[in-house]
């Protein structure tokens, strides 16, 4: 059986039109109930050049005068703002989602979610675009208890039955270095959000729709080394 896991954002969607504001409203509302704590409003390009890290550290270093209690406490009020935005499509879905997702799906894929977001913000993703019931998984770390994306994989190749192949998408070093740790095939995203980390990768979509091919490539380049 052939597993696919993607990242979320930088590889099916695109949360900077709307990550800021979210930030934003958390914070504004944060503050309401915290008005003792000052804190600095980041923008959306000190936002996005954090995401692909597990969300906890980007709240710890967006933040670093609070609490781990009060930085999850924010992280939740930014969450729920996140959330909505996206429900209302308010990001942008990358250009062949819609149509591939369904795709590698017809084709006897089995689809898996391997992101650093919470479980909220991955779900709205894929319950905005009606992408939900081609996952036979949507894990997110809090689930398990796993520090990153590279326990994540490892879990998914103890836990899957008759995993006999899984392969990573993504568009970070950090979703490279996951597949690599695990041994795994690494499908990397040049149109998502930072192409330089990934421009050596052996295995590079320029969009989406190159991503079936890719996976076909990969699978006859396994057959060939099993010989």
């Amino acid at each position: 059986m052939i597993y696919i896991a993607f990242d979320i954002d930088g590889t099916l969607y695109d949360c900077s039109p709307v990550v800021g504001q979210a930030f934003e409203q958390g914070i504004d509302e944060f503050l309401l109930h915290h008005p003792q704590c000052n804190l600095h409003k980041p923008t959306t390009e000190e936002i996005m050049r954090l995401v692909g890290i597990p969300v906890d550290e980007i709240f710890a270093l967006l933040f670093p005068s609070l609490s781990q209690e009060l930085s999850h406490t924010l992280n939740d009020y930014c969450t729920v703002k996140l959330k909505n935005l996206v429900l209302q499509k308010k990001g942008i879905i990358f250009p062949g989602v819609t149509e591939i997702i369904p795709e590698l799906y017809n084709k006897g894929y089995k689809l898996l979610t391997a992101s650093n977001g919470r479980r909220e913000y991955v779900e709205s993703v894929l319950d905005a675009y009606e992408l939900t019931h081609y996952f036979v998984h949507l894990t997110a770390l809090e689930d398990n208890d796993l520090p990153d994306k590279t326990h994540l994989l490892a879990y998914y190749k103890k836990t899957l039955p008759e995993c006999k192949t899984l392969i990573m998408v993504g568009d970070r070093a950090n979703d490279m270095v996951a597949a690599q740790e695990n041994n795994l095939p690494f499908i990397a995203c040049a149109f998502g959000h930072n192409n330089a980390e990934i421009a050596h990768c052996r295995w590079i979509a320029r969009s989406f729709y190159e991503i079936p091919d890719i996976i076909e490539n990969i699978i006859n380049n396994i057959l060939r080394n099993n010989k």
